[in-house]
């Protein structure tokens, strides 16, 4: 095992997202699952050691027969996918909770005043902020706060070594070249009526160094952050986008951001406002 390049996202939700990856390069859950299992520099594994401890392991064995229906007698590679199918079963049951946020929302619907004012005063200021001078909700969007795409936030795409992370770029080229995408002979879907997207994806020039737009769910709790986990706290990302430079965002991609400007009591504020979608659960 050996250090990464990328800050590991939160499986919170996971089963609400169309691409996965912070470069999108898988299109479903069981494959975002394989890949990590597999990558050299996470846990090193490969699909006959997979196979095997399927087969060999008295209590895996038993569950697999459980699941699948028959003994893990197939390819090694079609073993392996269908435990990471398992764990993606698994992980679509980690779901958020209502937070404090949603609470307010329901009052502002019910016109119940006096239930929307126990909702802290900053956070209804950073809320404000987040739909108004802030523009956060062009891509921080219902309820999970997100939009599910892809964007360059001028952050560095410069790594270790000198060497430089494409982002979406290459994902959109792993993707493509994917024996387990939902074009594949792995897909879950015969019709293929779910691969639409990935069908239609293709590399842009702008896509180099975009990163997908992650929840605010839970974001309290899932430091550090952006794509390369580069900010410690959620006061130095609202920071970030605060003081960006405009410059060094893609002109030839959309015009979302720009410098938002903020004083110390704003960002205060704002970081109110994102504490609030917490839930009250563990995960």
């Amino acid at each position: 095992m050996g250090a990464g390049d990328r800050n590991t996202p939160s499986l919170v939700d996971a089963r609400l997202q169309r691409w996965f990856g912070w470069d999108g390069g898988n299109d479903n859950l069981w494959a975002q699952s394989l890949r990590p299992i597999v990558d050299p520099r996470e846990m090193a594994g490969d699909f006959t050691r997979l196979a095997a401890l399927a087969r060999t392991d008295v209590d895996l064995a038993a569950s697999y027969r459980a699941v699948f229906g028959a003994a893990p007698a197939g390819n090694d590679e079609a073993v392996a996918v269908d435990l990471a199918k398992a764990l993606a079963a698994y992980q679509e049951t980690l779901v958020s909770g209502r937070a404090p946020f949603d609470a307010y929302r329901d009052a502002l619907a019910r016109g119940d005043e006096a239930a929307a004012a126990k909702y802290p005063a900053a956070a209804q200021r950073g809320a404000r902020i987040f739909v108004g001078k802030g523009r956060c909700n062009l891509c921080h969007v219902g309820p999970a706060f997100r939009n599910g795409e892809f964007h360059d936030i001028g952050i560095p795409f410069f790594i270790a070594g000198g060497r430089v992370d494409p982002g979406r770029h290459e994902g959109i080229r792993r993707l493509r070249t994917s024996r387990f995408n939902l074009l594949g002979p792995y897909s879950d879907d015969p019709t293929q009526g779910s691969a639409t997207a990935t069908r239609h994806v293709a590399q842009e020039h702008r896509n180099f160094g975009e990163f997908k737009v992650p929840s605010l769910r839970n974001v309290s709790r899932t430091a550090p952050y952006m794509h390369d986990g580069s900010l410690a706290t959620l006061r130095e990302v609202v920071r970030h986008y605060s003081n960006l430079d405009p410059d060094r965002v893609h002109s030839d991609g959309e015009q979302i951001l720009r410098p938002l400007g903020l004083t110390d009591a704003e960002i205060d504020d704002v970081v109110a406002f994102l504490d609030s979608l917490t839930d009250g659960g563990e995960h």
